[in-house]
């Protein structure tokens, strides 16, 4: 947007009382806009001197589809949050679609997807700049899920993860733990940034050291095997760990399975800690103690948030971090 744009957009604001964001929503033919409010820009613009009827502020017609976008499909976390949007969504009268792009190198082509399906609106769950994000919301409403994005006017529903892994962290050091390993996951993500600093604030809380041999990350599908190569490098390395804070139960389920193939037991030799609460979690053997995500409400709170955004009522939307509860089970505990 031109410098010559954005000095337009304020003056319409300033003379019709609402934001840059809805100026730039009724000019891109946004639906979320209500008509209430393109009114109010048009009778503005008629102010300034300036014949709405050159303009096209018609909004362009969308239909009952909402597009449910994930960075990746291998990772199980996001599948219990998409029944809970869909769900939610069928409740409104909406269809959910899930769409599988990291929004990386290819976020044309997801435009391109929003523009020809004429999608009513997205949820994302990538982790996007704020940049992205705004490039998105000007071709359809948009809050994100799981991770927040910091664009003004985008609300968002995530947990509290950084309180969440520092708990986690704390419970490993209350059973005596005091070799604590980290598995992480990509850096760029919220999640992964915020489990590291409540891990980190646990161990120094305590006065323990920060030891980089034993923190690792993985990609964004939560790869299994790399996981396993990794535990596996640090059990043979001297001053094993004798505990993993594993950042998904995918990674947990790694952690356990390379420290029962290295001959040490479980919980007794090394405690394992998860992060999700996905089905396999209570499957796995030793179940897995992990931290519980609320999958429901981060599913039925983004596609509210959502409609929200749609019907134009969004001005007042507070964006919500959700807390999480530590399930504890046999990867930490002997249960007799």
């Amino acid at each position: 947007m031109s410098n010559r744009t954005k000095l337009s957009y304020q003056t319409i604001a300033e003379r019709s009382g609402l934001s840059i964001a809805t100026i730039s929503r009724v000019f891109n033919r946004s639906q979320s806009v209500s008509d209430e409010k393109r009114a109010r820009v048009i009778q503005a613009l008629r102010e300034l001197g300036v014949d709405p009827s050159t303009l096209d502020l018609r909004p362009q017609p969308r239909n009952n589809m909402l597009i449910f976008n994930v960075p990746s499909l291998k990772n199980p976390f996001y599948s219990p949050i998409i029944e809970a949007s869909r769900r939610t969504a069928k409740r409104f009268g909406y269809n959910l679609v899930v769409n599988e792009n990291p929004l990386g190198t290819d976020l044309q082509s997801f435009i391109d997807l929003i523009r020809t399906s004429r999608a009513a609106g997205v949820i994302l769950t990538n982790a996007i700049v704020p940049e992205t994000v705004e490039t998105i919301r000007q071709v359809v409403p948009v809050v994100t899920c799981c991770e927040s994005a910091t664009t003004a006017g985008v609300p968002y529903v995530t947990v509290d993860d950084e309180s969440a892994s520092e708990n986690a962290v704390k419970y490993l050091i209350s059973l005596g733990r005091r070799r604590i390993a980290l598995i992480n996951g990509p850096a760029e993500f919220k999640y992964s940034k915020e489990r590291y600093k409540g891990y980190r604030n646990a161990l120094v809380s305590h006065g323990f050291a920060i030891d980089d041999d034993i923190i690792c990350a993985v990609g964004a599908d939560m790869d299994y095997d790399i996981a396993v190569a990794n535990v596996t490098r640090m059990l043979s390395q001297p001053g094993r760990p004798d505990a993993f804070f594993c950042i998904s139960d995918v990674l947990a389920c790694a952690a356990i399975k390379a420290s029962l193939a290295a001959g040490l037991r479980v919980p007794q030799d090394v405690a394992v800690v998860g992060f999700d609460n996905i089905q396999f979690s209570r499957m796995m053997n030793p179940t897995i103690t992990t931290v519980c995500q609320p999958f429901d409400q981060l599913g039925t709170l983004a596609v509210e948030m959502l409609v929200r955004v749609i019907n134009g009522d969004d001005e007042h939307i507070e964006s919500i971090h959700l807390g999480c509860e530590l399930m504890i089970r046999e990867s930490t505990s002997i249960f007799r």
